[in-house]
């Protein structure tokens, strides 16, 4: 475990930047989801606290993304071996406001990466720091501490890309589907029709 730790940690102080521009739409588009009342959105409108979300979204290639959905591990983020990643929780620092039109920058940097034992095995856990510039000022508008943790638990989803395989406990055994269809749908098959001969220990 030392030398994988030091493996993982050597990616602490890594570092990307991207660009974005704060624009309207996302804001009218998550006020309708939350069912809030339309209105115009003007230039200068302050984010409200967590809306930045909306915005430095992934643009990866199909070819650059992972099993799990996200981008590969070993670029940015180190190249933890296990399947499956989810979010840990965050720590937030509102410096100044972030308005639309605003012309931001979000530079994250990997801050620490640890490895601890579970109930269900090993995790481990990359926080990384990210800050939100407006308009090429030095000083952050936000400071966002964004901690991943990754694990392994038996019944995972596992996908290739073409396929998912997932665990079905009533029947004890693996459901195949071809993921290009359950995308197409936008729904999952119902169970009573799913066909026998896909499970299999």
């Amino acid at each position: 475990m030392i030398a994988q730790t030091e493996a993982l940690s050597a990616w602490i102080g890594r570092s990307e930047t991207v660009h974005d521009s704060i624009y309207p739409t996302p804001v009218v588009a998550l006020t309708a989801t939350l069912d809030h009342p339309a209105a115009p959105v003007q230039q200068g409108s302050t984010l409200p606290p967590l809306w930045h979300w909306l915005y430095f979204l992934p643009m990866h290639q199909q070819s650059e993304i992972g099993a799990d959905g996200h981008a590969k591990r070993g670029a940015f983020l180190p190249p933890v071996p296990l399947p499956r990643r989810m979010w840990a929780g965050s720590q937030f620092e509102f410096r100044s406001p972030i308005r639309v039109g605003d012309r931001v920058a979000r530079t994250s940097t990997i801050d620490d990466v640890s490895i601890k034992e579970g109930r269900t095995g090993k995790l481990v856990f990359v926080k990384v720091r990210h800050e939100v510039r407006c308009n090429e000022v030095i000083d952050p508008a936000l400071v966002e501490f964004h901690d991943i943790v990754y694990l392994h638990v038996s019944g995972d989803p596992q996908v290739d890309g073409k396929t998912i395989r997932l665990w079905a406990s009533d029947h004890e055994g693996w459901l195949t589907m071809d993921a290009t269809a359950v995308l197409a749908s936008g729904e999952w098959p119902s169970q009573p029709f799913w066909p026998r001969s896909v499970f299999a220990q």
